[in-house]
């Protein structure tokens, strides 16, 4: 069997002219850092893939940027949404990203595996969501993937890592429809997701889960402090290779100049 290799990106926090830089960084100079590892290391890739709060606001300026750094990139990325992010200013500049119903999301059969790439966004504020009408789409999506490895990538974890802040913030998920769809799931089946600017793994629901470090700022583990801590760090990405339904994920962070 044939060897699958993607690549690994989120919470680039892009701003455009007329935004503010988010801590005082250069979130594009960070960014352009990481592509250029990328490219001299991994352009046997089969896909890149960027989990969420690709922008700081949202706005059109943000994605414009994103469009230029990707413009000329040797390996198929796919676009998904996180709390900072506004779909429709997303296809503005991204206009091939498809919707369903309304959410960013969609789906691809990728050598012997399925990738899922799932909207989390929440309507209002910066923790994430799975609606009934998302369930149900991947309800369906983990029925068609049957005994194959499935990888969903999604922007908020649905569990507490302990770290109060960020745990506000995750997945709500109030009737854990998530959790028993996943606990039913015999298959493999890996969770990826952004949103916590570190990089951290477990079980949840019978399944391992990886979170990753941002292209952006660190977050500090802070177990009893109340605010989110930000603290100078290299940018990272991630190296997934799967193989007859085995599934590794690699951490990289990318020291040197920028």
């Amino acid at each position: 069997m044939s060897r699958q290799k993607l690549l690994w990106i989120t919470d680039l926090h892009l701003a455009g002219p007329g935004s503010p830089s988010p801590q005082d960084v250069d979130p594009l100079l960070r960014l352009k850092a990481v592509l250029r590892d990328l490219r001299d290391h991994h352009t046997d890739a089969d896909r890149l893939i960027l989990t969420g709060d690709l922008a700081q606001s949202g706005g059109v300026e943000d994605y414009k940027l994103l469009r230029d750094v990707l413009d000329d990139f040797p390996v198929p990325y796919r676009l998904l949404v996180g709390n900072h992010d506004h779909r429709d200013n997303l296809r503005k500049v991204f206009p091939d990203t498809i919707a369903i119903e309304g959410f960013l999301q969609s789906s691809e059969p990728l050598g012997d595996s399925r990738l899922i790439y799932l909207d989390t966004q929440a309507q209002d504020g910066h923790h994430g969501e799975v609606c009934p009408a998302r369930l149900a789409w991947l309800e369906t999506e983990l029925h068609d993937a049957g005994s194959k490895p499935a990888l969903i990538f999604m922007h908020h974890p649905p569990m507490t890592i302990g770290v109060p802040p960020l745990d506000r913030l995750r997945l709500r998920d109030p009737d854990h429809g998530l959790y028993h769809l996943l606990l039913g799931r015999s298959a493999p089946t890996q969770l990826l997701f952004g949103h916590l600017h570190r990089n951290v793994s477990g079980l949840w629901a019978g399944h391992p889960f990886t979170g990753l470090e941002s292209t952006h700022l660190p977050l500090a583990f802070d177990m009893a402090g109340d605010r989110l801590s930000r603290f100078p760090g290299p940018p990272a990405y991630g190296v997934i290779l799967v193989e007859n339904g085995n599934i590794v994920v690699n951490a990289v962070q990318r020291h040197g100049k920028l």
